[in-house]
């Protein structure tokens, strides 16, 4: 991984880590159990007396008039059609609204009409009922029970019959992500009921569905019934039937006609909590029922039920100083979903407008019993009751909220008669009835006043065009299945009324609603009214309000747009340290994110002790289970490790409420996915396309505005570079003077660093934030990318696309968050673009359109390489179908142009792979190439390779790395050219063919290769080719190359392993077959002296001969470093050829075992000759080694020469052989060594040698001494020999008497003259008189002697007859 991505991932983990902390502070503002009190007290509360519950809008902006909490939509009457069958009406009629689909009803007697309330158009009727409807109900159908053309189940009941009709629309084709209620669709209704069922003489009042396709009627005796159905009916029963819950079975068996004596509370109204599966009655005299619902019609169980005198006395303990009839009757009952709040779960409302805020669980002793437990220790953290995972116990009241009106300074009227209420987010509708023909709208809402630590509400008040039959939310039109709270905090909820004179559309506005209003009433930012909503907001929760109001696309490029960027920039603080900050007035930092904590007081004395939400005296302490609230003073430890340090001195770092705004406002955009898993268990997205589309819309929509706004404009007092804001940025202008007066401020201020040190602190905490921005924007960036992408996944169904990856990636995937996808997996966004481009390629259509998509929405995950890669890809699998090889090649050439072209970052293996499975092996080279070169464009690479690889330098490591990995393909290239070409397509091409002629072909196109390859000016590649010939055992192939960079390589290889013997042989004879005979016989030299056991002293020695004949070529040269050079491998050679006469007369000796260790060593390496004379002659008494040696040494030293000789003489007669064999081996041996040493002289003492025979030949009892005659046939000189002789014959030494035979030596001189005497030309010429005159003196010592013996005259005749012939000869 590079450094720059290194850093990237830092960043985008920080800005995860920040955006988590500001997720967590603002999930973490007070819910409805803080702000009525209840968390702190412990008991249940009240609220509503107090002047601060309720607040006109204007509190926000020092009392700016003109903003409103509602606002008008649109006015839709009645479809004329439908007028016109009011004059038929005869008895009954009633109107409703079907929120799920966007329509009205309206029932006249026995007929329904529907139609569209916002077009007033696509009028639906049916008529084919023959009794009154009573109760008209719209449900969503159990999945699977019905085609799927029908939608929904309309239920329509009479006095005596329930009727279920299907419902169906015009586009019953649509996708499955078009939501069904489009206002553009036609409604239909099936021409039959689907189901009758009989009422049993029991009207039913009012009918209530449930997300998951249950039905519950509500009926005059006051019972709950549901409808149950199924697909199709079996053995236990029918398709359709009728449960009563509230009698059980005994309901089947009671005769309705009984039912009639009975008092009954007939049920007015029911509603459906479907996120906690919670039913709720509210009968005509009062009473509240809870049901349990289950997940079937057999778990359904009542949990509570309270009469409406239970409801006055709860409430008239809690408040008793109210009168209790303001506490009846209940009108209106609204469910809280788990969204809405945890822990409550009801408001009922009665006809004063008095709120009760009920919980199905006891909260109130999870409360009590975890403030025991911080009593009892103090030290342990408290923790909160576990409500959430409670089932449904009963009903407990736990708040009562008067309506406005019961304050001591009021001004506002009371609500009476209240008949309808509609909540939601923290907002209400009631509806009033002060008049009997004109019903009054109030909205009561908390959304103007977020993060408060008490329930404080604002209260409009809007007269409506008659009585209102019916309230509903209008859903939105598409099929959301993921709602952030951004958009929710940004779309305004609408609301429909249904009057008697049509659909009455309000819009419940959002505080982004309320600042739009402000901005546009102040004509721009620079307003008192506009400060002062900032500050009574929170400068953070503002800012996110203005930030939201400015990424609106609507307002883009608007004057109202830009007023909310400069309102943005303007009160959004600057980060500050607060060691130079600190000690001063709170106007000069940035204002909490907390508004003040609610508090409680008693009552007047005797009166019951009364908690509320709102305090009536000083606040006291914030409740400890608050105390982790955010706000833009909030510090992060560790959150800025990756960064430099916060803190100078030791001083704490604040960041500015601009910053708190922009994560505040991601944080909102992500939340809703940031957790979520990726996939399902079934592989399927677990956000939908349209999901995704919102999210996109929103994301762009803030990297829209940080685009237009510079970061120099976010981070600093004053943003110099905005546009569209000259009124502000000019001279004199508004933010100008406001940087001046925060300039003038800080300067005033005390600093104990003084001044310089106090800049310097300014400029670091603005670089710290800075620094949190910049990784903001690119998180920011790269969660565009990232959704982008899922976004074309979901258009590509995602589930088959993830099928397709391994098992391993696809757990990964299952247990991948999209916080994981965005943070820190982008390697399975690259497994997921790969796999979507492969389904293109399989399919064998054209990447070029999806690789541009990806280009366009994510660069960085989908690089301009990969579109490259891929397009290649595609053009090599055409390259497949293609039949004309002039076609083909032009296609590779082109996908190998477009591979260039993104060079080096490119998946460069499975390109190369597909160039090798075409036959493009060129292609591989020519790529390879490019991309070694382009990633190492100052070669470093070579340098560190030529350098010998210094382990200092790290960065031509790693270019050497990189290019070797480059060049790993051309290996990957010719292994599968050798492996599958050259071993099987060779064959099957050529059949016919010999098997040599086969190697020889596939022979041939591999080095076509690799003379590609050469052919690049790369050192590097040329070693990627010399490595592979060398893996392969292709030694012939390797020295058939002539480049230099050959010889480097060998060289370079031996050097590092000068024990490879192979590296060595290839070095030597690349060097001569280039004609380089000195350093070939430099590395026959080395490799003669290399120490291995494996090399015998032959090869060494034949090394070192044809280092010799090398030094002796005529090509050499006659330089005098090349004489030396052959001179002492001459030397060496002579030496070694010792060695080797060492080394045969070792392995002749009997004991093996003494001599394997020497012969193993005389193997291994060369000895030089003291070496071998001492360490092997001398101490295995190797005696003509000996001679050699001193022979070779020039050693002159006569005595141990004489020795050696004597030796030499005594071994060949130890033999146990005849005399006469032992005499003849003796001689044989002299004979043998004469020609070796007999020109050396030295070394061939010749007198010595002559003695010495001459005298083993006597004690072998030789009569004839064969001396002489070997003598003469060792082609000695004839006059030396006569010397010799002579000297013995006058030495006259004892040795040679014995009593058996006295005249051996004369015998032998005669011998040695008659041998002279008969071949005259054994001596030259010009020496004959004097051979012929020492011949004659020798003649006549013998004779001396042998006159003196009595038995010598056969001698004397002998030697006559010699002295006869030598007179004869001419000299």
């Amino acid at each position: 991984m590079s450094l720059s991505e290194s850093n990237a991932l830092d960043s985008l983990e920080f800005a995860g880590t920040m955006l988590e902390r500001h997720d967590l502070a603002d999930c973490s503002t007070p819910g409805l159990l803080e702000v009525t009190g209840i968390r702190q007290s412990g008991m249940a509360t009240a609220s509503g007396l107090n002047d601060y519950d309720y607040q006109n809008l204007s509190s926000l902006s020092l009392g700016l008039k003109n903003l409103n909490q509602l606002s008008t939509v649109n006015k839709i009457p009645i479809p004329p059609e439908i007028m016109e069958h009011f004059k038929h009406i005869k008895c009954h009629c009633m109107m409703g609204l079907f929120p799920e689909i966007g329509r009205a009803w309206l029932t006249i007697d026995s007929d329904i009409y529907i139609w569209t309330y916002e077009q007033s158009r696509d009028v639906a009727y049916f008529d084919g009922l023959s009794h009154l409807i009573v109760s008209v109900g719209l449900v969503v159908p159990k999945p699977g029970v019905f085609i799927a053309d029908v939608k929904y189940l309309l239920v329509l009941t009479t006095p005596v019959e329930i009727v279920i009709l299907g419902v169906t629309f015009g586009d019953s084709n649509a996708s499955p992500n078009r939501s069904i209620t489009s206002t553009t669709e036609e409604m239909q209704l099936l021409n039959k009921p689907i189901f009758v069922l009989n009422t049993d003489n029991v009207a039913i009042t009012c009918i209530e569905g449930t997300s998951d396709g249950r039905i519950f009627l509500g009926g005059r005796d006051g019972c709950l019934y549901e409808i149950s159905y199924q697909a199709e009916s079996n053995w236990f029963g029918k398709r359709c039937k009728k449960v009563n819950h509230s009698q059980g079975l005994m309901s089947h068996l009671v005769p309705g006609i009984f039912k009639v004596f009975s008092e009954n509370d007939s049920i007015s109204k029911l509603t459906m909590d479907n996120s906690r599966r919670l039913l709720y009655a509210l009968t005509e005299k009062g009473a509240i029922e809870a049901w349990d619902i289950g997940t079937d019609v057999n778990s359904v169980k009542r949990i509570a039920r309270i009469s409406q005198n239970d409801i006055v006395f709860s409430a008239g303990n809690i408040l008793r100083t109210i009168e209790p009839s303001v506490f009846k009757p209940v009108t209106a009952l609204c469910s809280l979903s788990q969204d809405d709040s945890p822990q409550f779960h009801l408001i009922a409302i009665t006809q004063t407008g008095v709120r009760f805020y009920f919980s199905t669980v006891p909260v109130l002793y999870g409360i009590q019993q975890q403030q025991q437990q911080q009593q009892f220790a103090p030290g342990q953290p408290g923790h909160a009751p576990h409500e959430q995972s409670q089932r449904p116990q009963g009903l407990y009241l736990l708040h009562v909220r008067l309506p406005p009106g019961y304050t001591p300074n009021t001004t506002v009227g009371k609500p009476k008669q209240v008949h309808s209420a509609f909540y939601s987010q923290g907002s209400l509708l009631m509806v009033s009835a002060p008049q009997p023909d004109q019903d009054l709208l109030w909205s009561l809402s908390s959304e103007p006043f977020p993060s408060r630590q008490n329930l404080v509400e604002s209260s409009t008040v809007m007269t409506m065009d008659g009585q209102v039959w019916a309230i509903a939310e209008v859903k939105p039109k598409d099929k959301i299945t993921v709602e952030t709270p951004l958009r929710a905090a940004q779309v305004p909820r609408k609301v429909a009324l249904l009057t008697n004179q049509g659909v009455h559309i309000v819009s419940l506005l959002k505080s982004v609603d309320i600042l739009q209003q402000l901005l546009l009433a102040c004509h721009g930012p620079h307003n008192e009214a506009v400060k002062a909503y900032f500050q009574v907001q929170s400068e953070p929760q503002a800012c996110a309000t203005s930030l939201l109001l400015a990424c609106i696309e609507t307002l883009k490029g608007t004057e109202l747009g830009d007023w909310a960027a400069q309102a943005f920039i303007l009160y959004g603080g600057e980060p500050f340290f607060e060691a130079y900050m600190g000690g001063h007035s709170a106007a000069a930092r940035p204002l909490s994110f907390n508004s003040p904590s609610g508090g409680f007081v008693e009552s007047q004395p005797g009166g019951p002790r009364m908690y509320m939400s709102t305090p009536f005296t000083a606040a006291r302490a914030r409740p400890a289970s608050l105390n982790h609230s955010f706000n833009n003073n909030t510090q992060f430890p560790g959150a800025m490790q990756q960064t430099s340090s916060m803190a100078v001195d030791g001083s704490n770092f604040h960041y500015s409420a601009k910053h708190a705004g922009l994560y505040l406002h991601m944080s909102r955009l992500l939340r809703s996915i940031w957790r979520r898993r990726c996939v399902n268990d079934k592989l399927h997205s677990s956000i939908g396309q349209q999901d995704c589309a919102q999210v996109l819309e929103d994301l762009y929509a803030i990297k829209r505005f940080l685009e237009s706004i510079t970061l120099s404009n976010l981070v600093g007092l004053v943003g110099k570079n905005m546009t569209n804001a000259s009124g502000l940025m000019g001279p004199g202008g508004y933010l100008q003077q406001q940087q001046q007066q925060q300039m003038q401020q800080h300067q005033g201020m005390q600093s104990p660093y003084g001044g310089g040190q106090q800049k310097m602190s300014a400029d670091e905490a603005m670089a710290e934030e800075k620094k949190s921005l910049d990784a903001l924007i690119r998180l920011i960036k790269h969660s565009c990318e990232v959704l982008a992408l899922w976004k074309i996944l979901c258009e590509h169904q995602c589930h088959l696309l993830v099928s397709k990856l391994s098992k391993e990636q696809q757990d990964v995937l299952k247990s991948c968050t999209f916080r994981d996808l965005i943070l820190s997996r982008s390697d399975i966004c690259g497994l997921l673009i790969v796999t979507l481009i492969n389904s293109y390629l399989h399919d064998n259509a054209s990447v070029g359109s999806i690789s541009t998509k990806l280009r366009d929405v994510c660069p960085n995950l989908y690089r301009h390489e990969d579109a490259v890669s891929h397009k290649a890809t595609e053009i090599l699998m055409l390259s497949k179908s293609c039949t004309d090889p002039d076609e083909k090649d032009e296609r590779l050439r082109t996908a190998l142009q477009l591979c260039k072209s993104a060079a080096p970052n490119l998946p460069l293996t499975s390109i190369c792979q597909q160039f090798t499975q075409a036959g493009f092996y060129s292609g591989v080279i020519e790529l390879c190439s490019i991309c070694a070169a382009k990633g190492d464009p100052s070669e470093a690479a070579l340098h560190f390779y030529r350098n010998n690889e210094p382990v200092e330098d790290q960065e031509g490591f790693v270019a050497f790395q990189s290019r070797m990995n480059c060049y790993r393909e051309i290996k990957l290239m010719l292994e599968h050219v050798f492996t599958n070409v050259c071993n099987s397509k060779i064959s099957s091409i050529y059949p016919s063919l010999e098997s040599a002629d086969r190697d020889k072909l596939a022979n041939n196109q591999l080095i076509s290769i690799i003379s590609l390859a050469l052919q690049c000016q790369d050192q590097l590649l040329h070693i990627t080719v010399y490595e592979w010939l060398l893996s392969h055992n292709l030694l012939g192939e390797l020295l058939e190359i002539s480049e230099p960079s050959l010889g480097d390589f060998l060289g370079r290889a031996f050097n590092r392993t000068p024990e490879n013997l192979v590296l060595a042989d290839l070095l030597w004879k690349y060097h001569e077959r280039n004609g380089q005979h000195a350093p070939a016989s430099k590395m026959l030299d080395k490799l003669a002296n290399i120490r291995n056991d494996a090399m015998t002293l032959q090869q060494r020695i034949e090394y070192l001969a044809r280092a010799v004949m090398c030094m002796r070529s005529d090509t050499v040269g006659y330089s005098a470093h090349n004489g030396v050079l052959l001179k002492d491998l001459e030397d060496k050679l002579e030496v070694a050829q010792i060695q080797k006469q060492v080394l045969d007369a070792m392995s002749i000796i009997p004991d093996k075992n003494a001599t394997r260790q020497a012969i193993n060593q005389l193997n291994g390496t060369l000895f030089n000759l003291t070496q071998l004379y001492s360490d092997f002659a001398e101490r295995y008494e190797l005696w003509e080694c000996k001679l050699t040696i001193l022979n070779c040494s020039h050693h002159n030293d006569p005595l141990l020469i004489e020795s050696v000789w004597t030796h030499i003489l005594d071994k060949e007669l130890e033999r146990p052989d005849s005399n006469t064999e032992r005499c003849r081996r003796l001689l044989s041996k002299v004979k043998s060594l004469a020609l070796e040493y007999e020109s050396s002289g030295h070394c061939f003492p010749l007198a010595f040698i002559v003695r010495e025979l001459e005298l083993r030949c006597f004690r072998l009892k030789m009569f004839e001494s064969p001396v002489p005659e070997t003598l003469i046939e060792m082609n000695l000189d004839v006059d030396a020999l006569l010397n010799i002789y002579s000297r013995l014959i006058s030495m006259n030494e004892r040795v040679w008497v014995t009593e058996e035979d006295e005249l051996y030596l004369v015998r032998s001189t005669s011998k040695l003259l008659s041998i002279v005497a008969s071949q005259p030309s054994l001596v030259p010429l010009k020496d004959r008189r004097k051979v012929v005159a020492k011949s004659q003196d020798l003649i006549s010592a013998c004779l001396s002697i042998l006159y003196t013996k009595p038995d010598g005259q056969q001698h004397v005749d002998q030697l006559r007859e010699t002295q006869s012939k030598l007179n004869r000869i001419h000299c």
